[in-house]
């Protein structure tokens, strides 16, 4: 039932505390089912009282949790023993939950290409291939061709003056209008393209086919798209597109 209700809400994360020992089997059953990152934690065991006796036992239940989850194969972190009001803790628990969302986000990972690199950037090549059969991390070319095409057919837009409105409303503006337009119009086809391909993130040929053919810099347009939560990176450099993406 737990399982079932976990994979119902999509769990991302198992935060599993130890407040007295904890039932090893159980958690290492579940942890290797959802296949998500792991957190073990207990609170500071008190001393035990007058007679001897221990009125909690969480430190052993680590333990014996903590081999069993090897036993499984589970890879797992923990928290130090503390207290709840302890600042190890609130960092600790929003560390995990910050590696929850990279892990959840590297497993859907799926990049629009905007073009091939500049043959001059050499640092900047990948292999498709191998990104894809290793880590299923997908992409989803685009020739540029495509990509300044749909500009031109977006720059009266609606969806575009909107965009252009965000620009003066939120930036300093320091090119001439018709060049807004162009940026404005590249931005939103940056995003239409992120919705048709379904991608997370993105990687343009920035340098310097843009400037011959829309006779502007898409920094603007990238930096748009960083603020929807979308990063575009520069140079097609998918490796470091699919870093800003985890930073993200």
């Amino acid at each position: 039932k737990v399982l079932k209700k976990f994979r119902r809400e999509d769990v991302k994360g198992l935060f599993l505390p130890h407040c007295n020992f904890g039932t090893e089997y159980i958690v290492a059953r579940l942890a290797k089912d959802l296949n998500v990152p792991v957190l073990l934690w207990g609170p500071l065991d008190e001393r035990p009282d007058e007679e001897g006796v221990r009125l909690r036992d969480s430190q052993c239940g680590l333990f014996a949790t903590g081999k069993v989850l090897r036993r499984f194969q589970v890879d797992f972190t923990y928290l130090t023993n503390c207290r709840l009001d302890d600042p190890i803790f609130e960092r600790g628990v929003m560390d995990f939950v910050s590696v929850c969302s990279v892990v959840d986000r590297f497993r859907n990972m799926r990049v629009l290409q905007m073009g091939t690199r500049p043959f001059d950037f050499w640092s900047t090549m990948c292999n498709e291939g191998e990104l894809l059969e290793k880590f299923n991390i997908q992409l989803a070319p685009v020739p540029l061709s495509e990509v300044t095409l749909l500009t031109r057919d977006n720059i009266n837009s609606s969806q575009a003056q909107e965009i252009e409105a965000y620009y003066r409303d939120n930036m300093v503006v320091h090119v001439s209008d018709d060049e807004l337009k162009v940026i404005s119009a590249l931005a939103l086809t940056m995003r239409k393209l992120m919705e048709k391909y379904h991608c997370n993130v993105g990687a343009i040929q920035c340098w310097n086919a843009l400037q011959d053919e829309l006779k502007i810099m898409p920094c603007a347009a990238n930096a748009y798209m960083n603020e929807l939560g979308f990063p575009i990176a520069c140079e097609t450099d998918i490796h470091g597109a699919i870093t800003a993406s985890l930073v993200e």
